[in-house]
């Protein structure tokens, strides 16, 4: 089987990541914060250390880290604390539907309104973006790291920089690319940050958070136990607990620790092995007349997509499952960017690959799209 769907989920995990999940369950296996027996407080241990790592590697000077079961939820976290009545949002076309919907259904409760950045206006310099798009009650502006559709970097530092500087809340989904691009929030003028493990950070599902520059000030997103303060009839104004009510997923927390420390230790070897991938990857694809690239010249991680000329996405997909190939057609949960391409219709062929495929591989899909006709 070859696996061209990473950006959805990484399949295949570094051994350190198996590890660590096997030696929580086992070893440790209890809850942090529900007890003050020594396995309690080893666990309550591990959570900070993983807590402080992910702070690091985010170039964070404090540990304001915020756990919740992926993005998605994170997102839904800050958007519905942080977001008052009337406020203005900015964001990319290319935001996932995990941004895209709750700002959405904000603006159809008419708490908000929010704008989007246009494909062709993202080519502006980061001033003129900002004099066409903000207004007097912008509040925050939203992007992607790197679009799960295409695999474009939409990231700009300048962009967040000049948002910053008319005093416009920054937020970075990082999502898609989080293990593979470099990013700080101290430095790139990032005020929030939503991140998710099993994607590129090539952790277990199930964990994901929310980065703070500033500890957060707004309501939490679910009320239950958080372990202290037991006595308090609502969740007690404490950060993190009283934003992480309910059992957090210890085990996979524990492995998003190994797999971001894999992630730093061989970045230079992952990256050096996926560019080379994608440049025989759409080097092959563009010696097909069938095939039709989207965002092909634009600085990409290692994600494509892609139509073949007259046929529809999914029937491709199933070619290519016929064939061993596992990749993803239709809407991918974007549903902006696929207007901004007009791909609504068609779908699009999604290719994501990590630093384990191989060039065999590739070979392998060319010949398959070759012969879809």
């Amino acid at each position: 089987m070859i696996y061209f769907d990473n950006a959805a989920t990484t399949k295949y995990k570094p051994e350190e990541v198996y590890k660590a999940f096997e030696y929580y369950v086992r070893e440790v296996g209890v809850s942090p914060g529900r007890g003050s027996y020594q396995l309690g407080i080893e666990a309550s241990r591990m959570l900070y250390k993983t807590r402080k790592k992910i702070a690091n590697y985010f170039g964070m000077d404090n540990a304001n880290v915020l756990f919740t079961k992926n993005s998605t939820e994170a997102i839904n976290l800050f958007f519905e604390g942080y977001l008052k009545q009337n406020d203005h949002v900015i964001i990319t076309c290319y935001e996932h539907n995990s941004v895209l919907r709750p700002l959405h259904k904000l603006h159809e409760e008419g708490r908000i309104t929010y704008s989007v950045i246009t494909r062709e206006d993202l080519n502006l310099s980061p001033d003129e973006i900002v004099k066409k798009y903000a207004k007097g009650n912008t509040k925050l502006f939203c992007t992607t790291l790197a679009s799960n559709l295409t695999g474009r970097i939409v990231y700009s530092k300048d962009l967040l920089k000049h948002m910053k500087d008319k005093g416009i809340t920054t937020f970075v989904d990082s999502s898609q690319g989080a293990g593979k691009i470099k990013i700080s929030i101290t430095s790139d003028s990032i005020d929030y940050l939503s991140f998710t493990g099993h994607k590129d950070l090539m952790a277990l599902p199930g964990v994901g958070g929310l980065c703070c520059k500033n500890k957060p000030d707004w309501k939490p997103l679910i009320q239950g136990g958080t372990g202290i303060l037991g006595d308090s009839y609502i969740n007690p104004d404490v950060f993190p607990e009283g934003y992480e009510a309910g059992t957090l997923n210890m085990p996979a927390i524990w492995s998003l620790n190994s797999a971001i420390g894999y992630c730093i230790d061989n970045f230079t070897v992952i990256q050096d092995k996926e560019h080379a991938l994608m440049r025989y990857l759409l080097s092959e694809l563009e010696k097909l007349s069938n095939v039709i690239i989207y965002d092909k010249n634009f600085e990409r991680v290692s994600t494509v997509g892609i139509n073949v000329a007259g046929v529809q996405s999914s029937e491709v997909v199933k070619v290519l499952d016929k064939n061993g190939v596992c990749s993803r057609g239709g809407i991918h949960c974007a549903i902006l960017a696929h207007e901004a391409l007009g791909t609504v219709e068609t779908g699009v062929v999604r290719f994501s690959l990590n630093y384990l495929n191989s060039m065999e591989e590739i070979d392998t899909l060319i010949n398959v799209l070759n012969d879809c006709r």
